[in-house]
């Protein structure tokens, strides 16, 4: 059972409320399964791990998080909102109808996942490690396919693709070969640079963006 905090107003610490630190102890405790999740993998995670690594009694653990696999969800969505970030800003800085408006968008999440190898691996080796984790990841994956549609939107870009279900389709066909070609560039199984990679990459969604059934 989860210990949650008393009722009633409580005393700052140092100037810190309560429901502050423990906003900060449930960061810490992200960060912490973030590092052992990234490193070592998803089935490498106790609870008594995380607690070491972040420096925390295990009684924190319990005011967060009921179990080990619901602080696994939390990494995945705390590095899955990141990189959605970084690709609607990378998105929202082109210029509108810019013709490296793709490139743009790929160079940037390319760079976020490659800046921190860890990042690499929750999203694409790991958020299919336990059932929580894929059932959550597939939620994530529906958010990153709606923003994938939307640049694909983009007028010149779409090509052929006429209508809306077609946009959708190619969306996720956009998000599946992504998917698989980070998974196997990153893993080494593919050794290109990354100025190839992402070049490659482009390529590819540009294809993929053009598809039609109504043709």
């Amino acid at each position: 059972m989860s210990v949650r905090a008393e009722s009633g107003p409580s005393r700052p610490w140092r100037g810190v409320g309560a429901d502050e630190r423990q906003a900060r102890r449930r960061e810490q405790l992200i960060e912490a399964g973030f590092t052992l999740m990234g490193t070592d993998g998803a089935a490498s995670v106790t609870m008594r791990g995380v607690c070491r690594e972040a420096r925390l009694t295990e009684r924190y653990f319990y005011e967060s998080f009921r179990n080990r696999e619901e602080l696994l969800v939390a990494v995945l969505e705390s590095v899955a909102r990141q990189a959605r970030a970084v690709l609607e800003a990378a998105l929202a800085e082109a210029p509108e109808g810019t013709a490296d408006l793709t490139h743009r968008a790929v160079a940037a999440f390319t760079g976020f996942v490659t800046a921190d190898p860890r990042r690499g691996r929750v999203l694409f080796v790991e958020s299919l490690a336990a059932p929580e984790l894929t059932s959550r990841g597939a939620e994530l994956v529906e958010e990153f396919t709606t923003t994938i549609a939307q640049a694909l939107r983009t007028p010149g870009l779409a090509g052929e693709a006429a209508d809306d279900r077609d946009v959708e389709l190619n969306a996720q066909a956009v998000f599946g070969a992504l998917a698989y070609l980070f998974q196997a560039w990153l893993a080494g199984r593919v050794p290109i640079d990354q100025g190839r990679f992402v070049a490659h990459v482009v390529q590819v969604i540009e294809q993929l963006a053009k598809a039609s059934s109504l043709r």
